[in-house]
């Protein structure tokens, strides 16, 4: 999250505001700890850009230099750097096992938390200085096996405000002096945590531990424009914190990120053996109660004496025993406990109780009876997975009585500068849900009201310059609609366990401008079909078992220059199996051993269509921005128009195949699927261009790309003074009336953005061109496929196969694995029949030029066109595919059922900068295209 760092502006003599913008460069790397996640920190430390120790010097820097003013922390754990050698030496001998996102990271802890070793621990009075404890709190000892560094401890208000309430000010106490807000000098830092957000805030520790009774943690934190958050009662151990309520009591994490808590809290929860009897409760909303009214006030003066005199009883040394030796210390030290302006009058009322009687018990059952018939029942009588409010008054009052759940986030500043947040609040063990909302809300907040579903690349581009995005939160979000979507869509098949890492190097280096603005791809996660190579822990398996754990040589062409550019690869995209040519006509589109059966995200029974089924999938119902996917036959524009989404097959060449697996070297080409055609131009200008792995066919295309890039074709009246041709028989043959009805609807758009349409042309032989087999198209294809597979699999560092043959093999001795019974390999058994490219094959290939050159070439000529114009598939499915033409689809529409439509325009090679004014001018006049109703 990009929380807006404070500005600290005390006098304008302050010398160490020059340390708010001062950038710590470590080894010679272009790392910046400021501001910094933990999850960067440790993909840091991974690239040994980072040590512990140089980041815990770091935060002791920055404590020296801002906490004379902040006072955010009390007391720096002498110890601290010894943990950090410690880390280090772990990390480097990997013997801490990577257990946590916690090992090395300083923590800084509230000075109510206790720590068995050299500080203190006093809830900000003198008269708990030099006491010892007996143990580690439980947290403590939860984050010391984790690998965590204790920094130190943060200021607090003393004893909880609970000394004298409404007279302590919040921050403040006798030890830590005023602790001041970082946003607003003299401003509230409110909640006895105040130390512990100030410190976050102020970039002095990368996460620290507050408790909260009543608001301790969710109101420093929304005063302080950080995360706080507040556990169920009981989801973390209370066990050697100084305590109030046992009831309401909790521990939990204040951090600058919704990830960075979480990380803290996965790190902190969990049962404890010395605090047992920690109950969580599933009483809900109060209305705005009044403690006094409600009897918790009450209940809690007589629980903080019976509470703090045990835990005062269990210290190893104290100079104070029990609540009235706490308060004869402060008659004995006036001066030194500012007595005289704050007094102790609640220490004196909680000191009149007698313990938990009768008028308690009963107090407790009244709270109890508020929760159930307040927040439980609207909670359940609305289905609700939360309760949302801004500010602090959710978790001063409804969360506080019944030791609920909840975590602020920051949700904007007043125009004096003050931080204010939103909370989320929940149900005992709703953890999970209010993560979820608190990350997504994230999201929203940081982008500004930048939403981004439906996000172009240029608009996520300008988010990344006004720093209303990052490339890992953008990252974060994919990774999420993921995971909620794909269990049904499946059409992603492997996530990049490296996109995290990739996504934050995108943010450094634009955050240090030493990338080159000449992409627009630069930070944009990208998914690639999978049966193109990347060199990192991904397969590339062509959605086949066979080829699982093989191990590829390098990159893909394609996928070298879209890390030139700067672009994350996300994952893997599903596909049919094998291009379906393992049993054409029986694997069914969309499926994969691997991945199972894809959905069409607009009609659960639609097809999905071609083989790059996942790459179309995963762009339409927004798991990623843009996507790769390749063609021999249909394979990119069918599943475009089939899922709504715009897909661009280039001229053959124009993108290097280098790296991916193959079925012919005359028809296969690697393309871009998007939601928008300027999206699909953006991808295209990053992947196009010459690659010695693909000589012969980059080589004679690149002649074709213009000198400025395909991005310069994208002209919103691109349709005018443009020709077209219109092929009737056979494209509208078999197409539904209303797809027809909607054709030539479109023809009339088209005419009247100044385009002339050549209608009803006949293309030579058309009937032999729709015909694979009478073409003699798939009798190559299938030879084909079978040399050029070969010629890849012998080219793999590692692989289990090593011919067709032995997939063929695989697949007989792994039936089930490969459903062989279901969908056979049919195709496969006759492409391992042929003998190579001989005579036989060389004729056919003659044969489908000519049909070509006496076919579209002929009639684009005679007719001096543009491009042809056709609904639907069929001219990317025949006429396109035998030549190595460029076409590209367009959403156009969608039928009654939901099933959508689209429309192609094709031409010939070389003609992608007509395609792209056409295509651009048809999407901008008519902005068809709608997202997955249920997705």
């Amino acid at each position: 999250m990009a929380v807006k760092p404070p500005l600290i502006l005390f006098s304008i003599s302050t010398p160490i505001l020059l340390l708010l913008s001062v950038t710590i460069r470590i080894q010679g790397h272009d790392f910046a700890i400021e501001e910094v996640t933990i999850e960067s920190i440790q993909g840091a430390f991974a690239e040994n850009k980072l040590t512990s120790i140089q980041l815990v010097d770091f935060y002791l820097q920055r404590i020296e230099n801002l906490n004379p003013f902040l006072r955010g922390v009390l007391e720096i754990n002498p110890d601290a750097w010894v943990q950090a050698e410690e880390a280090d030496r772990e990390r480097r001998s990997d013997t801490h096992g990577r257990r946590s996102f916690m090992h090395g990271i300083p923590v800084l802890l509230k000075d109510t938390i206790a720590t068995n070793d050299k500080m203190n621990t006093t809830a900000g009075s003198y008269a708990l200085l030099g006491s010892v404890v007996a143990r580690d709190a439980g947290v403590v000892e939860k984050l010391r096996k984790v690998g965590a560094i204790i920094l130190g401890k943060a200021s607090l208000t003393e004893w909880y405000s609970v000394r004298a309430i409404g007279k302590i000010p919040n921050g403040w106490s006798a030890r830590g002096g005023q602790a001041q807000n970082p946003y607003v000098a003299g401003a509230d830092p409110c909640g006895s945590s105040s130390g512990s957000a100030i410190s976050v805030a102020a970039n002095m520790v990368s996460v620290s531990v507050g408790s909260e009774t009543k608001g301790s943690i969710i109101c420093p934190a929304d005063y302080n424009s950080v995360v706080g958050f507040k556990p169920t009662v009981g989801l973390t151990s209370r066990a050697g914190v100084i305590p109030i309520s046992s009831r309401q009591d909790t521990i939990g994490p204040i951090a600058r990120t919704v990830s960075d808590a979480v990380h803290l809290l996965d790190a902190i929860v969990g049962f404890d053996p010395r605090d047992s009897e920690a109950t969580s409760e599933a009483a809900k909303f109060i209305p705005a109660a009044d403690s006094a009214k409600s009897g918790e006030m009450m209940l809690l003066l007589a629980e903080f004496k019976s509470s703090v005199n045990e835990y005062l009883k269990e210290l190893k040394v104290s100079p104070v025993k029990s609540l009235a030796d706490i308060i004869e210390f402060n008659h004995n030290n006036p001066d030194l406990e500012k007595l005289e302006e704050y007094g102790q009058d609640t220490f004196l009322e909680s000191e009149k109780t007698s313990g938990i009687g009768e008028k308690e018990r009963k107090a407790a059952e009244n709270l109890e009876k508020l929760s159930q018939d307040g927040i439980e029942k609207v909670m359940k009588d609305y289905k609700l997975d939360a309760l949302v409010a801004p500010g602090i008054s959710l978790s001063m009052t409804v969360l506080a009585i019944g030791g609920y759940p909840g975590i602020t986030v920051p949700a904007g500043y007043e125009s004096n500068g003050m931080p204010f947040g939103i909370c989320f609040g929940g149900l005992k063990g709703s953890e999970p849900k209010l993560i979820e909302l608190a990350y997504g809300l994230i999201i929203r907040i940081d982008c500004h009201d930048f939403t981004i579903e439906e996000a172009t690349i240029e608009s996520i581009q300008k988010a990344f310059a006004k720093n209303k995005l990052t490339s890992l939160q953008l990252v974060d979000f994919y990774l999420k609609r993921i995971e909620k979507l794909n269990p049904v869509l499946r059409g992603v098949l492997e996530v990049n366990p490296d996109a995290r890492a990739q996504a934050e190097k995108a943010d450094r280096e634009r955050r240090s401008n030493v990338y080159r603005r000449g992409s627009l791809m630069h930070g944009i996660p990208v998914l690639l079909k999978d049966s193109i190579a990347t060199k990192d822990k991904l397969n590339n398996t062509a959605g086949s078992y066979a080829l699982l754990g093989s191990v590829v040589a390098r990159d893909a062409g394609i996928v070298k220059k879209l890390r030139k550019a700067g672009a994350v690869i996300l994952g893997k995209a599903t596909l049919s199996e094998w291009y379906s040519l393992r049993a054409l006509a029986k694997i069914p589109n969309g499926w994969s051993a691997r991945g199972g059966q894809a959905k069409n995200p607009y009609v659960a029974w639609g097809d999905t269509c071609g083989s790059s089924s996942g790459s179309a999938i995963s762009v339409a119902a927004n798991m990623v921005s843009v996507s790769v996917g390749t063609e021999t036959h249909g394979s990119i524009l069918c599943p475009a128009d089939y899922n709504s989404v715009v897909g661009f097959k280039p001229t053959v060449g124009l993108t290097s195949r280098a790296g991916v697996i193959p079925v012919s070297s005359r028809q296969d080409t690697i393309g871009p699927m998007a939601r928008t055609v300027a999206d699909a131009v953006h991808l295209l200008d990053a992947m196009v261009g010459f690659d010695p792995r693909d000589r012969k066919a980059t080589s004679e295309a690149a002649k074709f790309i213009p000198a400025s890039g395909y991005k310069q074709f994208l002209i919103k009246d691109g349709i005018r003074g443009k020709r077209l041709g219109v092929v009737r028989h056979p494209f509208l043959d078999s197409l539904n009336a209303s797809i027809v009805a909607a054709f030539e609807s479109q023809l009339g758009l088209l005419r009247a953005k100044g385009a002339t349409i050549v209608d009803d042309l006949q293309i030579a032989n058309i009937d032999i061109i729709s015909d694979l087999t009478k073409s003699g198209e798939l009798m190559l294809l299938l030879a084909e496929f079978k040399s050029s597979l070969n010629e890849y699999l012998k080219e793999l560092k590692v692989s289990p196969v090593r011919s067709l043959a032995d997939i063929i093999e695989f697949n007989k001795n792994n039936p089930d694995l490969e459903k062989l019974r279901e969908y056979g390999q049919d195709t496969f058994l006759q492409s391992e029949q042929t003998s190579g490219i001989g005579e036989k094959e060389r004729n056919a290939t003659k044969y489908l030029e000519k049909l070509s050159h006496d076919g579209i070439e002929k009639v684009m000529k005679d007719y001096k066109l543009d491009a042809l114009v056709a609904p639907g598939i069929s001219l990317s499915m025949t006429v396109l595919a035998i030549g190595g033409y460029p076409g590209i689809t367009v959403p156009a529409g969608y039928e009654s059922n939901g099933m959508p439509f689209g429309i192609c325009f094709g031409g010939l090679k070389g003609s992608e900068p007509k395609l792209i004014e056409l295509a651009y001018g048809f999407e901008q006049a008519t902005k068809l295209r709608k997202p997955p109703p249920n997705y």
